[in-house]
C-alpha cells in the first residue's frame, strides 16, 4: 500500500473506544482501499486466483492461503485465514456461480483488515476473531455464470445428500472450525422489491432458522443482531432498500442446516440497482455491511444490536417489479377482431455480465410479464400509452439468396423503424447453412430477428424486393411504402383495418388465433398513434408508428 492512500485510511480512524469503522468512513474509503479492481459479474476463476496469489504475497505474514478442495471439473476451490482469536467465523460467497457481488467484496475486506496492522477496529478484529474465508465455493458454476455446479445441481440445496464436492467441502469446514456465525453471501433477483413498497430491495438479510419452527437459540439471536448490524450500516446508503427474506424453513439448504447443526448463518443477498448505482456499488455495500458486523462481533458479540430491528423489516416481495410498463394503450393483435384495453409489462433480460461491461458474449433477451391490469406493478420506466394502439411487430419476407447483398445491418435497422420486428428469407436448400449463419452474424437486440426457409411459399405477404428507402413518413401506410413500394401501401390501406393488420403481421388468416404479446413471449411490439379513429376503423394513411421495442430494445420510429 502507498504512503498516501495508508495515510488516507488511517486518517479515518478513530479513538479505541469508540467504533473506528463507521460506514460511512468505510464508503468513502472503498473506492481508494478496494483490492479488486473488477466489477464482480467480470470476475472468472482464473482473476480469482491472480488476486489470491497477488494477496498472499502482500501479506505473507498475515494471510494463509491453501487449496482446501476441487471442483467437479477439477478446478481449485481455496481458504483465507487470518487473524489469531479463539472465535471462529465462516464467510463463503459464490455457491452460486452467477451470484458474484460479495466475491470481491471479501477479498478487499482482507486486504483493508492486513493493511492497516495499527488501526484499533482492524486489530480487535484480528485479534478476537479468525475468519475463515472461501471466496467462490463454485468456481465451475462461475466460469459459465450459471447458478448450479458442473453436475447441474444446485449446491445451496446440496445439504442433505452432499452429492457435490463443493457442498462437501463446506459441511467439512462447518465440521472442522465450529464457526461461531457463518455468512453465506448471495444475489438474489435483482426485480424483488421491499415488501409492497415498491421499491427495490437492493440488500436483503436473514437470520436463518435451524428447524420448521424457527426456534430462537442464543445463535440465532446472534445472526438476528449481526443482520440489524448490516441493516444499520446500509440503510443510509439506499434509502427504503433494506428487506428480510423468506423465513420458511428450507430442509434441503446449506444455511438452515448449517444452523440446526450448530453455526448460525446469515444470510446477504444483494439485489437490485437503484438509480445511480452499478454492480459496484453492491461489492461495496457489501464490504461496508461485512466489517461492521464482524467489528461489533469482535467488540461485544453484537449486544448493541436490537434483533426488534430485524424483526422489523418488510419481507422481500416477488412479481411486483417490472423494467417496462406501457400503461392506458390498447392491445391489438392476431386472433383478435377488435382492440382491447391492456397494459403491457415486459423485463429486459440483460446478462450482469453484460451490463457490468464484462468482454465476451452474453445472454439477452426480454420477456413480457403481464398483459392486462398491470396497475400493482411497479416499473424501472413506466411509459404513458394512454390513445395508442400497442400491436405485435410486423412481419415481411424476403426472397433469394441474391438478398445477402444488401440485407445487412444497416438495412434492418430501417426495417426496425418501420416496426418490422421479423425477416423470413428464403434462399434455395444448397444456400441454408450460409443463410443460417449471416443470420447468426446479424442477429442483435434491436434488429428483425431472420428466420431462414427453404420454401417461397413460407413467406408471409409483404415481400420485400430490396432494401427499405428513406422515409420521413412516419405513418404506416408511409413505412409500408418505404418498406415494400408504393404499391403494396395502396392495397393494404384499402382493406379493413383487421385484414391489413394480418398481412403486416405475416399471418395467413386473419382469424387465426396467434397472440404474440403474451406473458412469456419476447417484448416486440409498437406503439401506434391511430390518428383519431377509434382501432376498428384504423386508417393506415392516418396511423402514425410512435415507437418500437424489439426484443426489449427499444428503436426510434422518427427520422433515419
Amino acid at each position: 500500500m502507498t504512503r498516501p492512500l495508508f495515510a488516507l485510511l488511517a486518517a479515518l480512524a478513530l479513538p479505541a473506544a469508540a467504533s473506528a469503522f463507521t460506514a460511512e468512513q468505510l464508503w468513502q474509503a472503498w473506492p481508494q482501499a478496494r483490492f479488486v479492481a473488477q466489477p464482480a459479474p467480470c470476475v472468472r476463476p482464473t482473476d480469482l486466483e491472480r488476486y489470491l496469489r497477488d494477496l498472499a504475497t502482500r501479506h505473507p505474514e498475515g494471510l494463509r492461503l491453501e487449496e482446501v478442495g476441487r471442483s467437479v471439473q477439477g478446478r481449485a476451490i481455496r481458504l483465507l485465514t487470518l487473524g489469531g482469536g479463539e472465535r471462529e467465523v465462516l464467510l463463503w460467497s459464490q455457491m452460486h456461480g452467477d451470484e458474484p457481488s460479495a466475491t470481491p467484496a471479501l477479498l478487499d475486506l482482507v486486504d483493508f483488515l492486513l493493511s492497516r496492522p495499527e488501526d484499533p477496529a482492524a486489530a480487535q478484529i484480528l485479534d478476537r476473531l479468525t475468519l475463515r474465508i472461501v471466496p467462490m465455493l463454485n468456481p465451475d458454476g462461475s466460469e459459465v455464470y450459471a447458478r448450479r455446479n458442473a453436475q447441474a445441481i444446485d449446491v445451496n440445496r446440496d445439504a442433505l445428500s452432499l452429492a457435490t464436492p463443493e457442498g462437501r467441502l463446506l459441511k467439512e469446514l462447518r465440521d472442522r472450525y465450529r464457526p461461531i456465525l457463518g455468512f453465506n453471501l448471495h444475489d438474489q433477483d435483482r426485480r424483488k422489491t421491499v415488501g409492497d413498497s415498491g421499491v427495490l430491495a437492493t440488500n436483503a438479510v436473514l437470520a436463518v432458522a435451524g428447524d420448521p419452527e424457527g426456534t430462537i437459540t442464543p445463535g440465532r439471536m446472534r445472526a438476528k443482531r449481526a443482520s440489524a448490524a448490516m441493516v444499520t450500516a446500509l440503510a443510509p446508503f439506499v434509502p427504503g432498500g433494506m428487506a428480510r427474506y423468506d423465513e420458511d424453513w428450507s430442509p434441503r439448504a446449506f444455511g438452515d442446516n448449517l444452523t440446526a447443526w450448530g453455526t448460525p448463518v446469515v444470510l446477504l443477498e444483494s439485489g437490485g440497482l437503484p438509480a445511480g448505482m452499478g454492480y459496484e456499488d453492491l461489492t461495496r455495500l457489501s464490504f461496508v455491511a461485512l466489517l461492521r458486523a464482524l467489528e461489533d462481533l469482535a467488540r461485544d458479540d453484537l449486544a448493541g444490536h436490537d434483533p426488534a430491528l430485524y424483526d422489523g423489516l418488510p419481507r422481500n416481495e416477488s412479481d411486483a417489479w417490472v423494467d417496462v410498463a406501457l400503461r392506458g394503450g390498447r392491445v391489438w393483435q392476431p386472433g383478435t377482431p377488435r382492440p382491447y384495453r391492456a397494459d403491457v409489462a415486459f423485463d429486459v433480460l440483460r446478462d450482469d455480465r453484460a451490463a457490468a461491461g464484462c468482454p465476451g458474449p452474453h445472454r439477452s433477451g426480454s420477456q413480457v410479464v403481464e398483459v392486462g391490469d398491470a396497475r400493482f406493478l411497479a416499473a424501472g420506466r413506466d411509459v404513458d400509452a394512454a390513445g395508442e394502439l400497442l400491436l405485435p411487430a410486423f412481419g415481411v419476407g424476403v426472397d433469394g439468396w441474391r438478398a445477402r447483398r444488401w440485407l445487412d445491418g444497416a438495412a434492418l435497422a430501417r426495417l426496425a423503424r418501420s416496426g418490422v420486428g421479423t425477416v423470413r428469407w428464403a434462399v434455395p436448400r444448397r444456400h441454408l447453412g450460409a443463410a443460417l449463419e449471416r443470420a447468426r452474424q446479424l442477429a442483435a437486440q434491436g434488429r428483425p430477428r431472420i428466420e431462414v426457409v427453404a420454401r417461397p411459399a413460407e413467406l408471409p405477404w409483404l415481400v420485400l424486393s430490396g432494401p427499405p428507402e428513406r422515409s420521413g413518413d412516419a405513418t404506416l401506410a408511409g413505412r409500408v411504402e418505404a418498406v415494400a413500394g408504393v404499391r403494396s401501401a395502396r392495397e393494404l390501406a384499402a382493406l379493413p383495418a383487421a385484414a391489413a393488420l394480418a398481412r403486416l403481421w405475416g399471418v395467413p388468416d386473419p382469424a387465426a388465433s396467434w397472440p404474440v404479446v403474451r406473458p412469456g413471449a419476447a417484448a416486440s411490439l409498437l406503439r401506434v398513434d391511430p390518428g383519431g379513429d377509434e382501432g376498428e376503423d384504423l386508417d393506415l394513411r392516418r396511423a402514425r408508428l410512435v415507437g418500437a421495442w424489439l426484443d426489449g430494445v427499444e428503436v426510434e420510429a422518427s427520422g433515419w
